[in-house]
């Protein structure tokens, strides 16, 4: 009787398998765009910030190529850099900021979305019509060569301490809306 599958490889392998290399690069063209860039010294920096238009040129600079949205664009760059945890009188503020972009189709709420999932540090991006409150937090996974249950984080917890971009939030039923508000209210 042949085995396949799990039991095929717990039972060992038919040939090993042996990779020799030389030099291993990155092919993503994201990597080497990242990598071309230089650092900005301490003086350039001190420099542009005493400009009167720095907050305009750094809002114009997110996401160049969609024209026009100047208040949603500076509003976005306030979301990336983030604000300050404070505890005035033993009563917690956070910092974090919450944004709702809504409007008419075709004015490029998804791409200012996607652009900002793409230059944050730590983000994810979803749809909401592939979602549910429940898996943007956890979902059990079956392991297919094991066949064990796994708990694996959604989108919400691989995001923690960063930007989660939901699109399409009015697509999610209202239970999952609401489970979500309370991630966003508390931060927990």
């Amino acid at each position: 009787m042949v085995k396949t599958g799990f039991k095929q490889i717990t039972q060992g392998l038919l040939s090993e398998t042996f990779v020799e290399a030389h030099r291993i690069m990155r092919v993503k063209k994201i990597d080497d765009e990242e990598e071309e860039g230089t650092e900005l010294t301490e003086d350039e920096i001190i420099g542009l910030s005493q400009e009167d238009d720095f907050y305009e040129k750094l809002a114009s600079s997110l996401a160049p190529e969609i024209f026009g949205h100047e208040d949603i664009k500076k509003t976005l760059l306030l979301l990336l850099v983030g604000g300050v945890d404070c505890t005035p009188h033993g009563m917690e503020i956070r910092g974090n900021i919450n944004i709702c972009l809504m409007g008419d189709p075709g004015v490029a709420k998804s791409q200012l979305l996607s652009y900002i999932d793409h230059i944050a540090p730590r983000s994810q991006y979803t749809t909401g019509r592939g979602s549910s409150g429940v898996g943007l937090t956890a979902a059990v996974m079956k392991d297919p060569i094991t066949g064990e249950m796994t708990l694996e984080g959604g989108a919400l917890v691989l995001a923690d301490q960063g930007v989660c971009c939901i699109d399409e939030f009015d697509k999610m039923l209202d239970s999952d809306r609401t489970a979500i508000h309370e991630v966003m209210e508390q931060q927990t």
